[in-house]
């Protein structure tokens, strides 16, 4: 669910790789307590840290409380197998969220706050964001990188 309260579903997701998976939605910042419709935040850099900041109201700083939901998150995915994250999204965003300064000028790509602290806590599971799924190569591989990590979680039990 978009921060304006409009959805971003995405057929590929939802209807090729259901054939394939069961789904677990999960949206970060209404876990925190961000309403929907929300202020819209976006990932600014200040003094060597990235903070999730309000766009309109940079008083708005959920940066702590997206980590500490993405470590809880974390700790619950042991069926988990895979993960699918919104492109350029501040807290799901898998490398190709914009970086602002603190003037509002863009400086970068990074990843979004959740989805960093996801990556760094589980390195090996396979993430994707729905954008690259609508290339078939790229939705295909996923699925095999899936599919071979169940097989070596079954492996490791």
């Amino acid at each position: 669910m978009r921060y304006d309260g409009k959805h971003k579903r995405n057929v590929c997701v939802t209807e090729r790789l259901s054939k394939h998976f069961d789904w677990f939605p999960v949206c970060p910042e209404v876990a925190i307590g961000l309403g929907v419709p929300r202020p819209p935040v976006h990932l600014v850099e200040s003094y060597d840290n990235i903070h999730a900041l309000g766009v309109e109201d940079a008083a708005i700083n959920v940066t702590r409380a997206l980590q500490a939901y993405a470590s809880q998150c974390v700790d619950q995915l042991d069926d988990v197998s895979g993960y699918v994250f919104k492109s350029r999204s501040p807290s799901c965003g898998p490398g190709d969220t914009d970086l602002f300064n603190v003037e509002g000028e863009v400086i970068g790509k990074t990843s979004g706050i959740f989805a960093a602290v996801v990556h760094d806590l589980l390195p090996t599971l396979p993430l994707i964001d729905e954008m690259r799924l609508e290339d078939p190569a790229a939705c295909e591989a996923f699925i095999q990188q899936v599919k071979d990590y169940q097989s070596a979680m079954r492996g490791s039990v």
